[in-house]
């Protein structure tokens, strides 16, 4: 990858710069915890169930992995590549260090919630009181926690981004009228 001033960006900024675009776009976990969740609270869970065997069990099931392993992947190789690259400071590295945190959060979290999810495929929506607890173990799990792992990790991500652009800016090249008045 390189800048406008030619200046070619080194393995750790790119995979920092990796990090925070895949975070983002799969960070939408605040907007299930703020916006999704009550929601389905007041839709109840029979609807939250019949929407997750469609939405979570249905694309979801490849894209959600996809993207949270491509993101842990990243921030893991990001943080092995700044440990290697001596020219990367402490403060990128602590900033690396606590997303790598919140994405060993997120595995764990992961771990519980996938399965709990799972098994709404299998429930009838008779079986409100199976449909509810499985709801509120995916609330706490995949959406709560999930959801401020993913945040945090997102966070120092672009922590460490900023903190690599303002160390290592790169250069705006001059216009060749710069100067000149119209």
């Amino acid at each position: 990858m390189t800048g406008r001033s030619g200046r070619r960006l080194t393995v750790a900024e790119a995979l920092v710069v990796a990090t925070v675009i895949v975070g983002g776009l799969f960070g939408s976990l605040l907007d299930r915890a703020l916006v999704a969740t009550p929601a389905w609270r007041d839709l109840g869970v029979v609807a939250w169930a019949d929407y997750s065997r469609h939405a979570d069990l249905g694309p979801g099931e490849v894209m959600y992995p996809v993207g949270g392993i491509l993101w842990w992947g990243l921030i893991f190789a990001a943080v092995i590549a700044c440990r290697r690259d001596r020219s990367v400071s402490r403060a990128v590295r602590v900033a690396l260090y606590l997303a790598m945190a919140a994405a060993l959060g997120a595995i764990v979290s992961t771990v519980i919630a996938a399965p709990t999810m799972q098994h709404v495929g299998s429930v009838a929506d008779t079986d409100t009181a199976a449909l509810q607890n499985a709801f509120d173990t995916f609330t706490v799990w995949g959406v709560y926690v999930r959801g401020i792992c993913f945040a945090a990790g997102f966070l120092c991500s672009v922590w460490a981004l900023v903190v690599l652009l303002l160390e290592h800016p790169l250069p705006v090249p001059h216009s060749s009228n710069a100067g000149a008045t119209t």
